[in-house]
């Protein structure tokens, strides 16, 4: 399948041009380099455009802070080419297929995003949406294929079933991140991504980073 052209007029895609795969894992705790290594792995710059508050990128899925979260670590995952709606993927038989690799990142960007903003809260009371929109009528802002992850702490007082339906669908109110506040939590997804990359490997077997910077990246780089 050939690979999607990018959208000059897409943001995602302008992200996906200023951001190249990085091995998550090089952001370990006990394994990262030293900062000034790290800030030249991922552009820093907030007066860079386009800029992202980046947690993933690989050749296939990136996964940032969105810029109006309706909680505390909402994050957008993302198809790296450009697809307008879920309907425009393709389905390869194969890991390479992005349909396939959105799937499997989903999960675990669900698992780092729970341990960041609920810290020590046991796993069984996590509550999130994964929320995915299609076309003006359901919302879809961005023409480019993306899923939400979006935390829902604890509701005080007892919500409403109004205000459950917005809970539902991934609703509610928006406020603009602050850069600061991005930039450290971001750095704090990425390094909680980087231990999760880890016991992936360790429990399961399956290496993502190697995924993460397979030979496609040979095929994309020349755009990027």
């Amino acid at each position: 399948m050939a690979v999607p052209s990018p959208s000059a007029s897409c943001p995602f895609c302008s992200i996906a041009a200023v951001y190249p795969p990085i091995p998550p894992s090089i952001f370990h705790p006990q394994q990262k380099q030293d900062g000034a290594q790290e800030s030249g792995t991922i552009p820093t710059d907030t007066a860079q455009e386009p800029h992202a508050h980046l947690v993933l990128s690989t050749p296939y899925v990136l996964a940032f802070l969105d810029i109006m979260p309706l909680t505390r670590g909402h994050v957008l995952v993302v198809t790296r080419d450009h697809y307008e709606k879920l309907k425009d993927m393709d389905v390869e038989v194969s890991r390479e297929d992005p349909a396939a690799q959105i799937g499997q990142w989903l999960p675990i960007i669900s698992r780092v995003v729970m341990r960041t903003v609920f810290g020590t809260e046991p796993e069984s009371e996590w509550s999130w949406n994964v929320v995915q929109n299609n076309g003006i009528r359901a919302a879809q802002q961005v023409p480019h294929v993306h899923f939400h992850v979006i935390p829902r702490p604890p509701l005080d007082p007892a919500p409403t079933a109004a205000k459950m339906s917005f809970v539902m669908f991934g609703r509610g109110q928006r406020d603009e991140l602050d850069d600061e506040e991005g930039e450290t939590l971001a750095k704090a997804l990425r390094e909680e991504l980087a231990k999760e990359v880890c016991r992936v490997e360790e429990k399961e077997g399956v290496d993502l980073n190697l995924e993460a910077t397979d030979v496609r990246y040979r095929r994309i780089k020349g755009r990027l």
